[in-house]
């Protein structure tokens, strides 16, 4: 099992785990994403009611690929 550390706070969300790393900055009704991970390092802006990090299971790779399904345009 992998082991993460979650630190939630109002605006700022942190998510860190070995294949990978993701800060959130939340707004009212966009979330801000930073991803550090092999499979991608930038942001990705995403609806705030969406709750993509966590329907994704809390793992970076999920939460990318659950992303490019809501979003295939992009947001």
């Amino acid at each position: 099992m992998a082991r993460r550390w979650i630190a939630e706070h109002h605006t700022i969300k942190i998510l860190m785990e070995p294949r990978g790393a993701i800060v959130g900055f939340t707004m009212k009704r966009y979330s801000y994403l930073l991803f550090v991970s092999r499979r991608f390092f930038g942001i990705k802006r995403v609806r705030t009611q969406d709750r993509v990090v966590a329907r994704g299971g809390y793992s970076t790779p999920q939460v990318l690929e659950l992303i490019s399904t809501l979003y295939p345009q992009g947001a």
